[in-house]
This record gives structure tokens, C-alpha cells and sequence, in this order.
């Protein structure tokens, strides 16, 4: 038994082990992606970095004479953001996301919402507020409506000819660089006015089974103020001459009865499948394919029938000539000489049954002589001989 305790032990420490090396394997190769990733990131803004303040120099220096950059596929788009530094990103770890949300409650408990007005505390639009448009929880980075807007250049083959080379849209910003604004009464004064909320906590989690969804409330620590979540507008729909409207949907077009089914028998082959063996409609199509398939089978069958070896062919004209001949029929002579070969069979057999008797019966009596065995008055005849033969 404490052999049996040692392996087992063993066998726990080893798979331990690999588990620990597999997923320090793959932090190491998810972090060198992450550095990969950023480091791509900086080279490419130092690039334009470094391209703009050369711009600014040769400008200084040799102005007129200084080589032009908004040519090419920058045409008009001088001092924008490259496409590629806006569309790629590095990846955001879950300690870089908890560093970010931290003042907001974590990434995983994340006490904002789509339409809280925040305020930015970092970038060229420090100070001022906006409503939160859209909130990335992969990267922990909200876009504030109207707020960081910067232009970005346009690759000529993403754009049509009619379109501008730029396009000014909002930045995502990291949550670290806003704050969460709400009016919040004074209490000395009785003045209601706008106020920075540094830090948020979560409190009375609700977590529902049957939805998997969780809700809690955001409370201001230390001064026990409930911050209310925004009203979610509902969103415009509009109908269109191609929609299906309610009306029509709930309008009773079909009524079943005990006479037929449910629904018509046309919208049941519909239904069903287009190659199902209970469909009784199918497309002239898949009828016709069918049948081609079926003519390339006989067609098959008789190409093989045809190929035949010279014995395969006399076998066959030996079966046609038996069956052209047909059953044989019995005649008069045939029954009388069945009838006495039958005859004589049976004879055979009653003296082949009276053969066994004979040797018991003489086996227990004497042999009587055949002077004792034949009767007084009876006399044994003389065998006579034939007459001869007339001339």
C-alpha cells in the first residue's frame, strides 16, 4: 500500500510540473508577443515623430528649397495618423487592464457605462467632458463622443476617388485617463453641482442563474453616495416597405380542422427536405437526374451482359435450348416400366426382411430329414424331360 501511496504522489508531482512548464510556456510566449507588439508600436510613432521634426527642420533650414511630403499617397494628408498605428494595437494583459480600471473598480467589475459623462484628464482635450460612446473591455479604452479627435490618412486603395485622403474621428483613450462627473449635492450648502469621482467601488452583487448575468450598484467610498447607471436609450426602429409588420404575422389566414392537417400539404413538401424519401414533389430537375442515373445502370448492366467468354456463351445457349424444351412428360411405356421396376424393388425388400427369420427357427429345433418332411400321401413327381424339337 505505501508503494501504491508513493506513485501516486509521484504521478501528482509530475503532472504538477508539466502543468506549471506548459503555462509558464505560455506566458512567455504570449508576453513576447505583447513586447512585439509594442515595440511595433513605438517604432512607428518615433518614425513619424522623427519624419515630422526633420519636416520642421529642412523648413527652417532650407525653406523654400525644402522637399515636399504631402505628395504621393500623402496628397492632403499632412500631419495625420497613419492608417496602420490607428488599426493595429498591442495586446492589453489583465494586469495592464486592472492597472487602467483600476479607480473604476477593476476590469472584471467595470462600474462604467455607455452614456456616463466622464472627464479627461490626460490629452490635447484635458478638462473637458463628454459622454462615454463606446467602451472596449478587451483593452480597457472608452471613446468619449466628440472628445480626442485626431485625422487619420486613408490609404488610396481603401478609399474611392470622391472621398478625402483624412477623416477625423475619435481616439480610444485608456480609462485611466478619464474620470467619472456627477452632480452630487453639498450638503453644507444645499448647492447641487458637478463633481470628479476619483474612485469607485462596487457593492450588492446580484448574480442571476438563469440569465448568467450580474448586477451591482456603484457607491463613492467614504462618502456613501450610490452613483445611478445611465438610462439606456432605446434604439429608433424604423419600418420599411420590405418589412414584415406585426399586423400580417398575427392576421389568422389558415384554420385547421379535424378533416385535414394543420397546414396545407404544399407548405409540408416545402418544409421537409429537398432529398427526403417521404417528399412527394421534387423538382423536374432532381426527376430527371434520377432517371439518367437509373438509364446509365441498365445501360451498364447490358454492356456487361454482351461481354462474355465463349464457355459463358455455350452455358447460356444450353439454358435457353432447356428452357425452349420445357418440363418432360411421362408416357404409357415410361409409367408400366416405373410401375415394375417399383414391383420389383418391394419384392426385394419383404425377402430381405424373411431372410433373418430362417436361422433363429432352425437354431432351436432339429433338422427334420426330407424323408420325415414330406407327407405320406403325398408323392414327390418325377422331372420329365422336354419333348425334342419337330423337324
Amino acid at each position: 500500500m505505501q508503494k501504491i501511496l508513493r506513485r501516486v504522489a509521484t504521478a501528482e508531482r509530475v503532472a504538477t510540473k508539466r502543468a506549471k512548464m506548459k503555462d509558464m510556456k505560455w506566458f512567455k510566449k504570449d508576453k513576447k508577443e505583447t513586447s512585439e507588439h509594442h515595440r511595433q508600436q513605438l517604432h512607428l510613432a518615433k518614425a513619424e515623430f522623427s519624419d515630422a521634426k526633420q519636416a520642421i527642420k529642412d523648413d527652417w533650414e532650407l525653406g523654400p528649397l525644402a522637399p515636399r511630403r504631402d505628395v504621393g499617397s500623402w496628397a492632403g494628408a499632412k500631419g495625420s495618423i497613419h492608417e496602420a498605428r490607428y488599426a493595429t494595437h498591442g495586446r492589453v494583459t489583465l494586469a495592464m487592464r486592472n492597472r487602467r480600471c483600476q479607480w473604476a473598480g477593476g476590469a472584471y467589475n467595470l462600474n462604467l457605462a455607455i452614456g456616463d459623462r466622464v472627464v479627461l484628464i490626460d490629452g490635447p482635450d484635458k478638462g473637458r467632458i463628454g459622454k462615454i460612446a463606446k467602451i472596449d473591455h478587451d483593452k480597457a479604452e472608452v471613446m468619449v463622443d466628440g472628445l480626442n479627435k485626431s485625422n487619420i490618412r486613408l490609404d488610396p486603395e481603401v478609399r474611392s476617388e470622391d472621398d478625402p485622403p483624412i477623416i477625423n474621428m475619435e481616439i480610444p483613450l485608456p480609462i485611466s485617463a478619464i474620470r467619472l462627473v456627477h452632480p452630487i449635492q453639498d450638503p453644507a450648502t444645499g448647492v447641487t453641482r458637478d463633481v470628479i469621482i476619483n474612485q469607485l467601488v462596487h457593492s450588492g452583487m446580484i448574480h442571476d442563474r438563469v440569465t448568467g448575468k450580474r448586477r451591482w450598484s456603484r457607491v463613492v467610498p467614504g462618502l456613501n453616495v450610490s452613483i445611478p447607471w445611465p438610462r439606456q436609450e432605446e434604439p429608433e426602429i424604423k419600418d420599411h416597405s420590405c418589412d414584415t409588420l406585426r399586423i400580417h404575422v398575427e392576421e389568422k389566414t389558415f384554420v385547421p380542422t379535424l378533416l385535414r392537417p394543420p397546414m396545407p400539404e404544399s407548405l409540408i413538401d416545402e418544409l421537409r427536405n429537398k432529398y427526403s424519401r417521404f417528399r412527394t414533389r421534387h423538382d423536374p430537375e432532381y426527376i430527371a437526374r434520377l432517371e439518367a442515373a437509373e438509364q446509365a445502370k441498365e445501360d451498364r448492366k447490358k454492356l456487361m451482359d454482351s461481354m462474355r467468354t465463349p464457355l459463358q456463351e455455350l452455358h447460356r445457349a444450353e439454358r435457353a435450348n432447356k428452357k425452349k424444351k420445357g418440363k418432360p412428360r411421362l408416357t404409357q411405356e415410361m409409367l408400366e416400366k416405373i410401375g415394375e421396376v417399383m414391383a420389383r424393388n418391394l419384392e426385394r425388400t419383404r425377402n430381405a426382411q424373411a431372410l433373418p427369420d430362417a436361422p433363429s427357427s432352425s437354431s432351436t429345433t432339429a433338422t427334420p430329414t426330407p424323408a420325415a418332411t414330406t407327407p405320406p400321401s403325398e408323392t414327390v413327381p418325377e422331372e420329365t424331360q422336354p419333348p425334342p424339337p419337330s423337324p
